[in-house]
């Protein structure tokens, strides 16, 4: 089984990536989707967080955003923190779904790929790309805000300007380049390769 992980910044596309991947019978896990899950349902998940940012945490036994929110906010110790309780679950869940798959390829979909350190159990990594004015726009759009607030979520992605990172494959997400064209394209190599 070959596990490949999609990535990219905020904006960028991934999950346009993902339901073209899907629609060409690779599955994908959606760690943002099964993070939400784990902590509502994954009792020893919900006891760290409770001890670590207390019982406000959780609101009749689901997790409550708005005050998780406002603790992280603006504190990266306790962003890591939270952080350092749901990865590992997330990647051991990861692991378990991807042992359940019957294909060749399965994915992961998760903008933190790097940060949760998926990277050290997946064969491939793909970066979706998009220029900065396409993410700019993107960004706007989808959450009603302006372009500066959309710069500064782009440049708190710690990824974005990391020139240490070296994925397998870059994706463009742009006016120039056809996203199924090159899924098709990346899968045929990731076959051939493995």
């Amino acid at each position: 089984m070959i596990k490949a992980g999609i990535t990219g910044i905020i904006g960028s596309g991934k999950s346009v990536v993902s339901f073209v991947f899907q629609i060409l019978g690779i599955p994908v896990y959606n760690a943002d989707e099964q993070a939400k899950i784990i902590m509502n349902t994954n009792k020893k998940v919900q006891n760290e967080i409770i001890l670590n940012f207390g019982n406000d945490a959780y609101k009749n036994n689901r997790l409550n955003k708005q005050y998780i929110a406002s603790q992280i906010f603006n504190d990266n110790e306790k962003r890591n923190l939270i952080n350092s309780i749901v990865h590992p679950a997330v990647k051991d869940n990861f692991i378990e779904w991807a042992s359940q798959q019957k294909t060749e390829i399965c994915a992961i979909e998760s903008a933190l790929i790097y940060e949760s350190k998926f990277d050290d159990i997946l064969d491939v990594i793909i970066i979706v790309t998009s220029p900065q004015e396409v993410l700019i726009d993107r960004i706007c759009k989808r959450d009603n805000i302006e372009p500066s607030e959309a710069v500064k979520r782009i440049n708190s992605q710690s990824f974005y300007n990391n020139t240490d990172i070296k994925p397998d494959y870059y994706l463009h997400n742009d006016d120039e380049h056809s996203i199924i064209s090159q899924s098709l394209e990346i899968i045929k190599h990731i076959k051939e390769k493995w």
